[in-house]
C-alpha cells in the first residue's frame, strides 16, 4: 500500500483529495495543525470511508520545530510514496507572523512546504511531489485581486508596510507571491533532483486546481471580505468560472495516481505554461538559497 502524505487535509481540497486517494487505495497520512478538528470534519464528512487506512498527525507548517517533529515522528519503515503539499492560509489586516517571526503567508504556504519536503526527500525516497498554487502565481491574471510580483526573499519573509497601499492589498499579494515562489520551488527542485540523477525517479508538478473563493481558506476574514467573495463566487459560478474542491481534488489526485511527467504546471488537468517569472532561473535559485539561509538547513546542493 502505498502512502500519501496531505498537508491542511482537514477541509476542502484537501479533505476530498485524501477521499480520493484512499478510494484509489492509497493509505494517507493527514498533515494538520489540529487533530480534534481534523477528526471532526471527518465525522461530518458522510462521503468519507472511515474503514479506509488513514492516520491523523499533527502539523503546523508556520512552526520548524513542529515540522521537525513531524518528520521525525514518522516511523522510520514508513514508505512514504507521494507529498500533496496542499495546505494554505490567507488573511486581510495587520501582518501576522509565524513563530519563526516570519510573514505568515509565506512562512506557511511556501517556507514551511520548502523545509517540509526537503526533509521528507532527505529521509524518504518520494516518487509523486504536487504543489499546489493558483493562476493568482501569474500576474497576468485577470482576478480582482493584488498580483504577484517576486521579491528578495528578506521582502517575502520580513515585509515592511506600505503606506501607499492598503494592508488588505498587501495581504492579498502576500498570498499571491507565496503561490509564485511555489511553482519556482517545483521547477527548482525538479532541476536539483534530476542533476541528483537518483535511482528513484521523483515526479514534480504543481498546480492550479481552480477558483474556489468561499473555501477554509480564508477562515480569519472579517464578514466584509467573507461577502464580498461569497458574492464574485456566486457571479464567477453564473458565468462558468469558479471551481469546488470535490471537482479539483480529481485533477489534485491525477498527478499522483497517472501523471508521468515532472516539471510542469497543470490547470485542473491540462499542462499549460505558467507564469514568465516562474521559469526564470536565477530567481528560482535565489529563493531556494534565500530560504535555506532563513532556516539554517542546506538541500540538494549542486
Amino acid at each position: 500500500m502505498k502512502t500519501v502524505i496531505v498537508t491542511g487535509a482537514n477541509s476542502g481540497l484537501g479533505l476530498w483529495t485524501t477521499k480520493n486517494l484512499l478510494d484509489l487505495g492509497y493509505r494517507v497520512i493527514m498533515a494538520c495543525r489540529d487533530i480534534e478538528k481534523t477528526q471532526k470534519a471527518i465525522d461530518e464528512f458522510p462521503e468519507f470511508d472511515k474503514s479506509k487506512t488513514f492516520t491523523i498527525k499533527k502539523l503546523d507548517l508556520a512552526d520548524f520545530e513542529s515540522i521537525r517533529d513531524f518528520v521525525d515522528n514518522l516511523s522510520d519503515i514508513e514508505n512514504i510514496y507521494a507529498l500533496d503539499c496542499n495546505a494554505g492560509i490567507s488573511y486581510e489586516g495587520p501582518f501576522r507572523y509565524t513563530k519563526n517571526g516570519i510573514e505568515e503567508t509565506f512562512g506557511t504556504n511556501y517556507l514551511g512546504h520548502f523545509l517540509l519536503t526537503n526533509l521528507l526527500l532527505k529521509k524518504y525516497n518520494l516518487e509523486r511531489i504536487v504543489m499546489v498554487s493558483s493562476e493568482l502565481h501569474n500576474h497576468k491574471n485577470k482576478s480582482p485581486f493584488a498580483k504577484a510580483v517576486f521579491k528578495p526573499i528578506n521582502e517575502l519573509a520580513y515585509p515592511k508596510v506600505d503606506k501607499n497601499s492598503t494592508l488588505q492589498k498587501q495581504a492579498q499579494s502576500f498570498y499571491a507571491n507565496s503561490k509564485l515562489c511555489l511553482v519556482l520551488f517545483a521547477y527548482e527542485l525538479d532541476r536539483r533532483l534530476k542533476a541528483k540523477a537518483s535511482s528513484i525517479k521523483t515526479l514534480v508538478n504543481a498546480i492550479n486546481p481552480g477558483l474556489m473563493l468561499t473555501t477554509n481558506l480564508g477562515r480569519t476574514y472579517k464578514s466584509g471580505e467573507n461577502f464580498y467573495r461569497k458574492f464574485l463566487d456566486v457571479i464567477f459560478k453564473i458565468i462558468g468560472l469558479a471551481d469546488n474542491p470535490k471537482t479539483s481534488a480529481k485533477s489534485v489526485v491525477r498527478l499522483i495516481h497517472t501523471i508521468k511527467t515532472s516539471g510542469q504546471y497543470f490547470d485542473k488537468n491540462k499542462a499549460i505554461p505558467s507564469s514568465t517569472d516562474s521559469y526564470d532561473e536565477q530567481k528560482a535559485r535565489a529563493l531556494w538559497e534565500g530560504s535555506e539561509a532563513v532556516i539554517g538547513l542546506k538541500f540538494l546542493t549542486l
